[in-house]
């Protein structure tokens, strides 16, 4: 390992393929970064939402048990991308939408990291004020809100300037600390807590409906990482037994957002009013000894999940202006971050955003991820990493496919992406295919399933040359 990738030290590297020397990470990392992610406000606060459109304790449960399996099930294959390739997703995603199309992961990654980061400052900087207010006395609403945000933002962004080594090294602490301060939470309010909770009026009016939307907000926030994964993978040496990898990673990240879910909507459960901002009732509903706890946590526990979200929309950002650093690339996004946070908790409602931001998340990431499983399959997971770079070198090589695209992958994804646009019912907005059925909200499905289709039979139709093929044409058949 270089001097560069140690924890405190500026990362040396940004979208260039890792070199074997300097993989020295190991799957079990993945129970720290997950775990770390997770147990933030950020995160727990997504577990609230059931309860919030009117689920029982039991019937939320069960909603978000599924719905994090789907999701995991989704995402945990595609960690093998920054494994064979020695770089991140975006770059890696070149392989199947062309070199030039991986413009598309560059648009998701960028648009889900920075809003995972807006959600977690919002929640950070709420903390931060609202036991400010309960311990001191200090103001509370938008100006005060608009103030402590800024705070928590740059110490993230900082963490995530440096880079993988100290993250990694952040990962380790935050996750027992957030593990501790989650457990804390759940032991302080249990006097308060029944299991008998039978909630309230549904928030699309009737029970599945609602169980449904419930269970996709808990599918989101696996399937939001799913462009993350390479940015990790990439630091583990090539001759890693895959197995053993998705492993550790699934495993990880289910049941990391298990327990981070499944505390937000215990803890909402006991709140008098479900309809203000989640951390104040935290704040309102335990003694003042824990306000401590939760001030410090608001904003220590900020760093983990904002920072791997900032870093990964920066490494993404750095493939678009591949010119720059790593460094500058992440900080030049953090600006539109600032502006997001902005407008999603100043200017509109604070879960109406989160409602909307998951529908868009669900429609984008799904069908993303089925192009990258169906090609990894038709690929045989043999990647030249190499050609993936050529938007730096002229064009060419194995990933060129017409002009820098590949125009399967790009018209698979399209039609998935209008399928899930048809197939969203929610508060927000509720698509036709979505009204035949009741109001029930699939999505995350229909995406998936209408892109996994479509690419494989274009691949059918229209062969890909895999790196096999392309070294020996005699099995491509020429």
């Amino acid at each position: 390992m270089s001097d560069t990738e140690k924890a405190g030290r500026l990362e040396a590297h940004g979208i260039d393929v890792i070199p074997e020397g300097e993989r020295v990470s190991r799957p079990s990392d993945f129970l720290w970064i997950w775990h770390s992610a997770q147990f933030s406000f950020g995160t727990v606060v997504l577990g609230a939402l059931p309860v919030v459109f009117g689920l029982g304790w039991w019937a939320s449960v069960t909603a978000i048990t599924a719905g994090l399996v789907l999701g995991v099930a989704l995402v945990a294959p595609v960690v093998l991308f920054g494994l064979r390739t020695g770089t991140n997703d975006a770059i890696a995603s070149g392989a199947h939408f062309g070199v030039r199309g991986r413009v598309v992961t560059n648009v998701i990654t960028i648009g889900v990291g920075l809003g995972f980061f807006a959600i977690t400052v919002w929640t950070g900087g709420t903390a931060v004020m609202v036991a400010g207010h309960r311990m001191f006395g200090t103001p509370t609403g938008s100006a005060a809100l608009a103030a402590t945000m800024p705070v928590v933002a740059v110490a993230v962004i900082l963490v995530a300037v440096y880079g993988h080594a100290t993250l990694i090294a952040m990962y380790k602490i935050t996750a027992v600390v957030g593990g501790l301060v989650v457990l804390g939470m759940v032991a302080v309010l249990a006097p308060q807590f029944s299991a008998d909770y039978a909630g309230g009026d549904y928030a699309l009016g009737g029970f599945w409906a609602t169980w449904l939307l419930s269970a996709l907000v808990a599918t989101s926030v696996p399937l939001s990482y799913a462009t993350f994964q390479g940015d990790y993978s990439r630091y583990f040496p090539a001759n890693t037994k895959a197995s053993k990898l998705m492993v550790w990673n699934g495993g990880s990240l289910l049941l990391s957002c298990l327990l981070a879910l499944l505390a937000g909507a215990y803890v909402t459960t006991v709140f008098q009013d479900k309809t203000q901002p989640w951390v104040q009732s935290l704040t309102d509903s335990v003694p003042v000894w824990f306000a401590v706890v939760v001030i410090l946590f608001g904003f220590v526990g900020s760093f983990p999940q904002g920072s791997l979200c900032v870093y990964a929309a920066g490494l993404s950002a750095n493939s678009i202006f591949w010119r720059k650093s790593r460094a500058f690339a992440t900080i030049l996004v953090s600006v539109l971050g600032f502006v997001l946070l902005y407008v999603g908790t100043m200017v509109f409602d604070t879960v109406d955003s989160m409602a909307a931001f998951v529908t868009m998340l669900l429609v984008a990431v799904s069908p993303w991820a089925a192009v990258m499983i169906i090609g990894y399959r038709h690929h045989q997971g043999s990647y030249h990493a190499a050609d993936l770079g050529t938007f730096a070198t002229g064009g060419g090589g194995r990933y060129w496919y017409r002009n820098g695209y590949n125009p399967r992958a790009i018209a698979a994804m399209a039609l998935g992406v209008v399928v899930g646009v048809l197939s969203v019912g929610n508060a927000v907005y509720t698509g036709p295919i979505a009204e035949l059925l009741g109001g029930l909200d699939l999505s995350c499905l229909t995406s998936f399933a209408a892109t996994a289709v479509a690419y494989a039979l274009l691949l059918r139709a229209y062969p890909e040359k895999t790196a096999a093929q392309r070294e020996n044409p005699v099995l491509a058949g020429v």
